[in-house]
């Protein structure tokens, strides 16, 4: 009986670390607030100007930073479509929400577009 025990618990251990694996990759790119809305293994990836613009995060593995090209305030590249600003990371259902990028050819940084139609010229 001891042995059906030992096996069944070992079954269910292996089971809830295939489901950790799978919350993980779940929550990956999803918007946060803080730390606790992200999975144990992850960070919330969330810049200074986000929390000025009280803008979500995201949740990123830990030591990741912020998403390249992609996140208000990091750093980007004004000449590659995929790393200049124009996409943000947040999830397609939230980029409403978040303001139009541009990446900032003076400081290699997303920053929130002007306006468009604005009163340029």
């Amino acid at each position: 009986m001891s042995r059906h025990f030992y096996n069944l618990m070992k079954l269910v251990a292996v089971a809830g670390l295939a489901g950790a694996c799978d919350f993980e990759e779940a929550l990956e790119g999803e918007p946060c607030t803080v730390e606790d809305d992200c999975w144990h293994t992850q960070e919330c990836s969330r810049t200074g100007p986000e929390r000025f613009y009280k803008l979500p995060g995201i949740c990123q593995p830990e030591g990741t930073g912020c998403v390249f090209g992609r996140q208000l305030g990091c750093a980007c590249n004004p000449i590659d479509p995929a790393t200049n600003c124009t996409v943000p990371a947040l999830p397609f259902n939230l980029h409403a929400t978040y303001p139009r990028l541009v990446c900032d050819a003076a400081i290699l940084q997303c920053a929130v577009a002007p306006p468009e139609g604005g009163d340029q010229p």
